[in-house]
């Protein structure tokens, strides 16, 4: 990839990013936040764009971005204001703008007046008149009209321009500054090359000049100050202007009492780094916590007292291996409204394709997850969405018929709990139509005609392969490839699908997703001759089995008593048909929390301790197994299955020798507040 491509991909990267944040800004709007930043942030977000655009010479996505950009400005600097329908047709613009960067970056072309309606409608929300050219004319209006120059007096600007050493790495070109200047007025261009390496050393990405440029021109300082608008962090700028006539004072620079003028906020450092050698790092980070944590297991009392220094040094390490995984960690975890901010444009189009009333309210976006993560749950995110307009939501005199708001509602949520993160996809709509479900999947031959299924069972029959309640193929759902690869994608992650629905009331579907896919704090148990690993945020409390805390249940199996409860009691060893040891002591109950907030035991051998441990997939390197989420090396280099609590109880549930009644809630009385 030579330079050229390197930078446009690394403006796209910048574009999705900037899209995000528009789209955001515009949510938070919408929603009846007025706050001026919100304004500002949009601003910055499509200037941003433009600057990039201008780059590259995306002229159409230039001159469209240049309406955007008139009619924020005009906002901000309170000379416009922000209706609702200015708002909307803002949002419809945005949209359309997502549109052309995404054309830009694939090559697409779009028909000759694909973005003129957004353009046109944004417009004359904002009460311009378009075919009169006015948005050139506000534009220079706002930006000449506190610094300009008296008509046809010209004066003698003087700019000295050092770019920063990675400004080229931002697509960034010094010469697009050049010809800027050059419509202006005269140019004369000076560079300094006392900063460049020799030949062997210069790195492409890298500035290495700095220029000064004398230019005559009769545009105002706020003008000439725009030619750098889109590199003003990245450089360190000086304009002074004086007339030619007499040699005034500089305008600018200082002010008249020549105090340095108020220093610029500074903004967050960052750099953009290519995921896979984040997990490279990631990787062998992980090793290195694997091999001390085999040196670890070599400490004992005799150690500590012949060697104290080094088992103190021993100690030190294993906590500065700790921070070091930890800071990587941070390093991937990324917030959901990424993803999130996206939903918003779906939800729209949908609406307008059905006909339907429909808005999404989200929650959690800050919540932070795994990158990969993140990445692999857009897509099922998207469907989901889709599935709640299509299928979920009635049209509105339907609603309106069955007594609710003629709009309906979406609820989009994400937060973290424990070491995994749910995201929850509500809405008020009708519900999952049981009997409809049933029929079809007798009709598929998915089951049998005198099959007795639960609720639960029946709502679950959605993610079977090829599963449909569609009556014909659309472009917004019903192919019968939906649910079924959404469930195998997220257990993909080690995570899960699950669905509540109330007939007439709504839906719930939840995504139970691992807060990280590298580590997580564990206890390491026994189980006949097998080694698993709990994650500690599932653990409540563990107990020495006795007689009189176990109780058998008749058609339900053992359950525990704990804290004035009766629990489903599981023993690994019959769940997984581990051979039993004779010469284990006592066994011992693990309470567990599972995702519904329900409480199981888990009766293990015995429990070796606490450790922090690198997760590997099974998937990846074996199968997947159901119940258990990954695999783990030991500090004694033993390979460790890690136990996914709430598999394990849904995997019991299937075994009617031993299953217990898990307590899972019912959906008849309860009610989906969305």
């Amino acid at each position: 990839m030579d330079d050229i491509e390197l930078f446009k991909k690394t403006f796209f990267q910048e574009c999705a990013d900037l899209l995000g944040s528009l789209e955001a800004q515009l949510g938070s709007l919408q929603s009846g936040d007025r706050d001026p930043e919100l304004v500002h942030e949009s601003f910055r977000a499509i200037h941003s764009i433009k600057g990039g655009a201008g780059a590259f010479g995306f002229r159409r996505l230039i001159a469209y971005v240049h309406v955007m950009e008139t009619v924020f400005d005009l906002i901000r600097s309170d000379k416009l204001e922000l209706s609702d329908e200015l708002l909307n047709s803002a949002v419809r613009a945005s949209d359309v703008l997502a549109d052309l960067v995404h054309a830009a970056e694939v090559g697409q072309d779009l028909e000759a007046n694909f973005e003129s309606a957004a353009a046109n409608d944004l417009a004359q929300a904002a009460g311009l008149d378009r075919d009169q050219s006015l948005f050139d004319t506000l534009a220079s209006q706002s930006s000449t009209a506190t610094m300009s120059a008296p008509p046809g007096a010209k004066r003698r600007c003087t700019i000295e321009f050092q770019p920063k050493y990675d400004m080229l790495r931002r697509a960034n070109e010094p010469i697009l500054i050049v010809r800027q200047l050059k419509e202006l007025g005269d140019v004369k261009t000076m560079v300094d090359t006392s900063a460049l390496p020799a030949l062997d050393a210069i790195d492409a990405t890298d500035a290495y000049l700095a220029w000064t440029f004398e230019l005559e021109t009769d545009a105002g300082i706020d003008v000439v100050r725009e030619a750098f608008e889109f590199v003003e962090d990245d450089c360190h700028l000086s304009i002074t202007f004086e007339d030619i006539a007499d040699a005034a004072e500089p305008v600018l620079a200082a002010s008249a009492g020549g105090e340095t003028p108020a220093p610029r906020a500074i903004s967050t450092a960052s750099i953009r780094v290519e995921l896979e050698r984040v997990d490279r790092l990631v990787n062998l980070v992980g090793e290195i916590a694997i091999g001390q944590a085999m040196v670890s297991q070599q400490i004992d009392d005799e150690l500590v007292k012949t060697h104290p220094r080094l088992v103190q040094e021993l100690t030190a390490l294993l906590a500065h291996t700790h921070n070091l995984q930890e800071s990587v960690m941070a390093i991937r975890a990324q917030p959901v409204k990424s993803i999130f901010a996206r939903m918003p444009r779906i939800v729209r189009e949908l609406s307008d394709q059905t006909g339907k009333a429909v808005r999404i309210e989200m929650a959690g976006e800050n919540t932070e997850i795994d990158k990969t993560v993140i990445e692999q749950l857009l897509d099922p995110l998207t469907h989901m969405i889709r599935n709640a307009v299509d299928h979920g939501i009635e049209a509105p005199q339907d609603r309106l018929a069955a007594g609710k708001p003629e709009e309906g509602l979406i609820r989009l949520r994400a937060e973290q709990r424990g070491s995994r993160i749910v995201v929850e996809i509500t809405d008020d709509g009708r519900g999952i139509d049981r009997e409809r479900v049933r029929r079809k999947a007798i009709d598929k031959k998915l089951i049998a005609a005198d099959a007795h299924l639960s609720d639960e069972e029946i709502d679950n029959l959605i993610f079977l392969p090829g599963f449909s309640t569609a009556d014909s193929i659309s472009d917004i759902s019903g192919r019968g490839v939906g649910m079924d690869v959404v469930n195998k994608n997220i257990r993909k992650l080690g995570g899960r699908v699950s669905i509540r629905s109330v007939p007439g009331r709504g839906s719930s579907v939840m995504l139970t997703l691992p807060l990280t896919l590298a580590v997580l704090d564990g206890m390491v148990v026994r189980s006949g001759d097998e080694t698993f690993v709990i994650p500690l945020t599932n653990i409540i409390e563990s107990l020495l089995l006795r007689d009189d805390l176990v109780n058998d249940v008749a058609g339900s199996g053992k359950v525990l008593k704990f804290r004035n409860e009766y629990l489903a009691l599981i023993d690994l060893k019959q769940t997984f048909n581990i051979p039993a040891q004779q010469d284990m002591p006592n066994e011992l109950a693990i309470v567990v929390e599972v995702e519904d907030g329900s409480l199981v035991g888990l009766v293990v051998d015995e429990i070796q301790g606490q450790q922090q441990v690198v997760i590997k997939s099974l998937e990846e390197n074996f199968d997947v197994i159901p119940g258990i989420a990954g695999a783990t090396i030991l500090g004694d280099g033993e390979v460790a299955l890690i136990l996914d609590a709430t598999a394990v109880r849904e995997l019991n549930g299937r075994r009617p020798a031993n299953s217990a009644n898990t307590g899972k809630a019912t959906m008849e009385n309860q009610e989906i507040h969305p």
